[in-house]
């Protein structure tokens, strides 16, 4: 029997919002006026909302603030055919969110308020066993809590099921306690530059060797302008990357990317295919932003159609 989601997504719950200055650094004392103002989903909700627009059914649990930026979030998740059954709102908890400032160049800085924390203390497991695949993010599991514990027993009930795990470590990847765990329970491991060195903590082609001798998995390499490298089988596929002329922001291509490779993989692609999508959706993000083209088959077309898969 078909279950009822492609894809349920746990966690991390977070609020945009965007400033433009002319440059860093910002300096005390100064005042620093932002031509406007943008919010916008952020993290896994964006990456939520690009894979539903890519087709996938999917679902999101979390617990959040009953605050104007969780009714944002929720608002959101819902506007976009996105399951909110299993995002819980609560009085007592706030919900986090990043301010983002971008500089003419592009360059950014976050200033982050993580909420209450260490807000998701129970998963129904009727919600795992409904989905084909979870996905599950770091920044929740660099300490023994009650969310990295919650997050935990999603993994191993997904592995036990069955089911497909996505895990994307993110920059705190060096503090995520036991993350040997994390990544043997996962199917397919996303990593940029930065945090596969921070994890194999030697050069870039001496770490791609490492993850290719590795027994565990599927790892999935970000790599920017140099595209994107996967790791399966102890054998390596590059997937080049796509120019961008002008870009808008680099925030948030690094979800798009984990949405577009989790989107074509879940509607039968291989992963080389997924890998180009992949690059393809971080492009569109780049330069559009959040709109992402809802037609998986046609990007696909268009892949197909400009490389050689």
């Amino acid at each position: 029997m078909p279950c009822k989601y492609d894809l349920l997504i746990i966690g991390d719950a977070v609020l945009d919002l965007y400033f433009n200055i002319k440059s860093f650094p910002v300096l005390a004392g100064t005042t620093n006026i932002s031509p406007d103002m943008q919010i916008s989903p952020g993290g896994p909700v964006a990456l939520a909302i690009i894979a539903s627009k890519l087709g996938l059914n999917v679902a999101f649990c979390d617990q959040i603030g009953s605050d104007i930026f969780g009714e944002y979030i929720k608002q959101k998740l819902q506007e976009a055919g996105i399951s909110t059954e299993y995002v819980l709102m609560e009085n007592d908890i706030s919900t986090p969110i990043s301010i983002n400032i971008v500089d003419a160049d592009k360059n950014h800085s976050f200033i982050g308020y993580l909420g209450s924390g260490d807000s998701l203390n129970y998963i129904d497991k009727t919600i795992i066993q409904n989905s084909d695949a979870i996905f599950f993010e770091g920044y929740n599991l660099t300490k023994f809590s009650r969310t990295y514990k919650s997050i935990l027993n999603v993994a191993e009930t997904a592995r036990l099921y069955k089911k497909y795990i996505f895990f994307d470590p993110g920059p705190l990847i060096k503090d995520i306690k036991n993350i040997e765990k994390f990544m043997e329970i996962s199917d397919t491991v996303f990593l940029n530059q930065e945090e596969l060195l921070d994890y194999v903590k030697l050069p870039l082609n001496d770490s791609i060797e490492y993850l290719m001798n590795k027994n565990n998995g599927n790892y999935v390499l970000k790599l920017g302008k140099q595209g994107s490298v996967l790791i399966a089988e102890k054998k390596k596929t590059m997937c080049k990357s796509i120019k961008t002329e002008k870009i808008k922001n680099t925030i948030g291509a690094g979800d798009a990317f984990d949405a577009g490779y989790m989107a074509a993989l879940l509607k039968g692609h291989d992963s080389k295919i997924a890998c180009i999508v992949a690059n393809t959706i971080a492009h569109i993000r780049l330069s559009e932003g959040i709109n992402v083209n809802n037609d998986l088959e046609k990007i696909i077309e268009i892949i197909k159609m400009n490389y050689k898969v």
